[in-house]
């Protein structure tokens, strides 16, 4: 059986029922670069430890550690599955890929500033909507609600009830719960004037792709000197929203609605922000420079 075929037949319907379209896209891209390594449409015979190694090994040589240990992921869901129901002998036993643990990187206020300037030199529309209008309440949204970007233009235009949005659970990660957020007057503001150039159903009007849309967030990154790599996209704003929270003394845990303080400390706040207003590191340990030595080192105390 095709790999494409197991998981429209049998994976989805048992497994991703009620999920998001972007959990199936990830897998279906999984299969279809597994089966572009392979030269051939991959098949549930394909699923072997050193077959499935040497693609991973393959596939991370340009990829970086983070996206192959997503493929792995996809993968070893439908192999665990497939095997479950007796379509395949053998549970897999692919070691995991080595992810680094990085710094969660979020947006200064400086960066923020940059970034809503540039937004709001954009030319073009968006739709029947100025793009210097669009973008700029985009970005005030995204960082003042803490929201991701899927769920962001999944926005009904009745759940926005100034000065109150609203996201229900089903346009949400996970798809349980609702979160209702208070916005300041002045994006408000911004909002009822980006209303007032379309009359669609949803806030924000993007009649486009994803992919589209990125590009455009990429454009405007780099034109704010911040980069376009993967610590750049949309989901930079959740992160800067939960750092400056955390600075400020708020609970960011509980308004980005993460289920634990390790999900946020780990991923979501950068030090750079959230320690500014803490002691340093250095300013607790004692001051230590080679001009407060009073007497030179003599010869005989130098260790050989």
């Amino acid at each position: 059986m095709r790999l494409d075929d197991f998981l429209t037949q049998i994976y989805v319907p048992l497994k991703l029922r009620g999920r998001s379209q972007e959990s199936i896209r990830l897998l279906r891209h999984a299969i279809n670069q597994f089966s572009r390594w392979l030269g051939r449409p991959a098949v549930l015979e394909d699923f072997d430890d050193l077959v499935v190694s040497q693609f991973l090994t393959k596939r991370g040589e340009k990829l970086a550690p983070e996206s192959v240990a997503r493929e792995r992921s996809g993968l070893l869901a439908l192999w665990n599955l497939a095997q479950a129901r007796g379509m395949v002998r053998l549970r897999p036993c692919v070691s995991s890929e080595v992810v680094p643990e990085r710094t969660p990187r979020a947006l200064t206020e400086e960066e923020l500033a940059r970034l809503f300037a540039v937004a709001g030199r954009s030319t073009g529309w968006v739709g029947p909507v100025p793009a210097k209008i669009f973008f700029p309440t985009l970005i005030a949204v995204l960082f003042y609600s803490g929201e991701r970007i899927t769920a962001t233009l999944s926005i009904a235009r009745n759940n926005y009830r100034r000065p109150w949005l609203i996201v229900p659970p089903h346009t949400r990660k996970g798809k349980r719960q609702e979160r209702v957020y208070e916005l300041p007057p002045w994006v408000c503001d911004m909002i009822d004037e980006m209303l007032t150039y379309h009359r669609a159903e949803r806030v924000f009007f993007w009649g486009a792709t994803m992919t589209a849309l990125r590009k455009r967030w990429k454009t405007l990154t780099r034109r704010a000197g911040l980069g376009d790599g993967r610590d750049m996209q949309f989901h930079v704003l959740r992160k800067s929203t939960a750092s400056h929270l955390d600075a400020a003394g708020g609970d960011a845990t509980s308004y980005l609605g993460h289920s634990s303080d390790s999900i946020t400390r780990e991923s979501y706040l950068d030090p750079r922000i959230t320690g500014a207003r803490k002691p340093k590191p250095w300013e607790l340990l004692p001051t230590i420079r080679p001009d407060d030595n009073p007497s030179p080192v003599s010869k005989s105390a130098v260790v050989r």
